[in-house]
């Protein structure tokens, strides 16, 4: 083995910060070795006018004259292959594996790129990035999948709506007399039941009992018409309904719990989510959420300690029951983990915000309004010129 100097000989405290995975690096290698592993990810990322600017800042102007260069070529193969031999990091062997691996990729349509790493940013709720992937894939090519795995985020972001508008194109593709996919009926209707169009969810929900009439979740989306409609008596008679007919779900459960919670039986939806045996993660946050309504903050939190799993919106939560349980210092420790593992994460700033303004801190309060602000204007232009593309 041999000793291979850094490109840096300096020391660096200054990081670039991934967008994609919100990884964070200090040396040229470390963009490397990021860009290697997840170039699913970088893909957008990796010769961007921002890195570019961040690799000069640490000395290295040649490379970043080269990066730019590099950005000129039009396939993605030779631009992913040629930045990773800008230094003698990686040795044939893995240039290599990465070729044959970049070569089977390229081979698959466009749309199917754009999806699949759309729903990389879908399993990890952060539906700001999945969406426009997923938007960019039907450009390509408007199919079922696509239409289907975009609805449900936009319903993800409160959006029912634009969910529906887009599960309505689904079915179109589908076949509306006989659907296929019998999963995108189902979101259809639900999309048409938080949307409000309750004329729309009974007529599919006929559809959907005719096709099959003992599926599990016609009955929890009758309990969630109800619930819509403020019958919370029908609405968890249909969501335990829902639970007895499959047991493996226990969503079905949670929304009953949820039921309870909003006429304020906090016992009984303490009870009635206690009937369920898995204590997961979701479980643990939702016990923490009625701990939270029915004013018990101290077992909130015990229960939400238990629900992290490492996700930043747990912490941000978790920091939001000590900050209103007057404990703003906890909070403030709590808020920083958040940060770390999604700095770029609107919930996780927003209560970072609160809690910064709990404290008195008036400069850092606004510098973290102003992060919101900027990024929903970024969010604003980005949906703009996607728009703006769609009608071109």
């Amino acid at each position: 083995m041999s000793l291979q100097f850094c490109a840096s000989q300096a020391e660096n405290t200054v990081p670039y910060a991934f967008k994609t995975t919100g990884v964070r690096v200090y040396s040229f290698e470390e963009v490397m070795y990021h860009v290697y592993h997840h170039w699913r990810e970088s893909a957008d990322e990796f010769l961007s006018e921002g890195l570019i600017a961040w690799v000069a800042g640490l000395g290295h102007s040649y490379f970043a004259s080269r990066m730019k260069e590099i950005r000129r070529k039009e396939n993605f193969s030779e631009k992913i292959l040629d930045f990773l031999r800008l230094v003698s990091y990686f040795d044939a062997q893995d240039l290599t594996q990465l070729r044959e691996t970049l070569e089977k990729w390229e081979l698959r349509r466009e749309w199917e790129k754009l999806k699949e790493r759309a729903d990389f940013f879908a399993e990890k709720m952060e539906c700001e990035k999945a969406i426009p992937l997923y938007r960019r894939a039907l450009e390509f090519d408007e199919n079922v999948a696509v239409l289907n795995n975009l609805a449900v985020q936009h319903m993800q972001l409160g959006a029912y709506a634009e969910g529906l508008s887009c599960l309505t194109r689904a079915l179109a593709l589908d076949n509306k007399s006989e659907p296929k996919n019998f999963q995108v009926l189902l979101h259809y209707i639900e999309a048409a039941i938080l949307a409000g169009e309750f004329e729309k969810a009974a007529k599919a929900i006929t559809k959907a009992v005719a096709i099959d009439p003992s599926h599990a979740d016609l009955a929890f989306l009758l309990g969630l018409m109800s619930y819509e409609k403020k019958d919370f008596s029908a609405a968890s008679a249909y969501f335990e309904q829902a639970h007895e007919a499959d047991k493996t779900v226990v969503y079905y459960l949670e929304k009953a719990a949820d039921v309870h919670l909003q006429m304020r039986g906090f016992e009984q939806a303490l009870k009635t989510l206690q009937k369920i045996t898995t204590r997961d993660s979701a479980y643990y946050a939702k016990e923490a959420e009625i701990y939270a309504a029915w004013g018990d903050l101290p077992k909130a939190i015990k229960s939400m300690t238990l629900a992290l799993r490492g996700e930043p919106a747990l912490y941000a939560k978790l920091a939001a029951y000590h900050r209103q349980d007057y404990d703003p210092e906890r909070a403030d420790a709590v808020i920083k983990r958040a940060i770390a593992l999604s700095p770029e994460n609107n919930a996780v700033r927003l209560e970072n915000a609160r809690i910064k303004k709990g404290l008195g801190r008036h400069r850092e309060y606004q510098s973290a309004v102003n992060e919101i602000l900027a990024s929903f204007k970024e969010e604003y232009r980005q949906g703009f010129c996607t728009i703006s593309k769609e009608h071109q």
